[in-house]
């Protein structure tokens, strides 16, 4: 049986975001990744301002998974893969944390160090 999102808005994002998959490289995946983590960090820094932890809780279990998807899919014969593979992990776990602690100064730490890879590539 197959899940159908009671959100229409949140259905077309997932069909959106599996099409880019599709058609994706690994740099492709990367930014898509990064992107979209950037976007949940966006997501969650209006619900906290709004107050609501169950929408920010949820964009930044969403950003989590991205980043950690970062963290996993770095090749091994990158000779970045060290401090990309540490940057990544520390960055998730930031961003776990802040589910129950949220604080604006970490995720625009976070924020700023995906944002620095994203524009490299």
């Amino acid at each position: 049986m197959m899940f159908q999102s009671p959100d229409p808005t949140e259905a077309y994002r997932k069909i959106e975001f599996d099409a880019r998959i599709e058609g994706s490289n690994g740099i492709g995946l990367t930014r898509l990744c990064l992107e979209r983590a950037l976007t949940e960090l966006d997501r969650a820094q209006s619900a906290y301002a709004r107050g609501n932890r169950q929408a920010w809780g949820t964009a930044l279990t969403r950003a989590a998974s991205g980043i950690t998807a970062l963290s996993a899919g770095v090749d091994s014969a990158n000779p970045l893969r060290e401090p990309l593979v540490h940057l990544y992990d520390s960055a998730a776990l930031a961003v776990r944390a802040a589910v129950t602690n949220y604080r604006q100064d970490v995720m625009d730490r976070v924020r700023r160090d995906l944002e620095d890879i994203l524009a490299i590539l």
